[in-house]
């Protein structure tokens, strides 16, 4: 793979992730690969909790539906 691709490649990835990286895994991870793969995860894991959090708020989404 060529450099302009992976750059191409890893700068898709930071926008798909918001373009920011929390400074605690910028600090954890050496490689830009493994934070952007870190924040991904941790923005899954944000988004279950606020998925959560808006079911008690206003039932889960089949109940709504019916």
């Amino acid at each position: 793979m060529s450099t302009a691709t992976l750059d191409n490649n890893l700068n898709r990835a930071l926008e798909l992730i918001g373009g920011v990286i929390d400074p605690e895994i910028a600090e954890t991870y050496p490689s830009i690969e493994a934070r952007i793969l870190a924040q991904a995860l941790e923005n899954v894991e944000l988004a279950e909790r606020r998925l959560r959090e808006i079911q008690k708020l206003v039932g889960d989404i089949n109940e709504v539906l019916v």
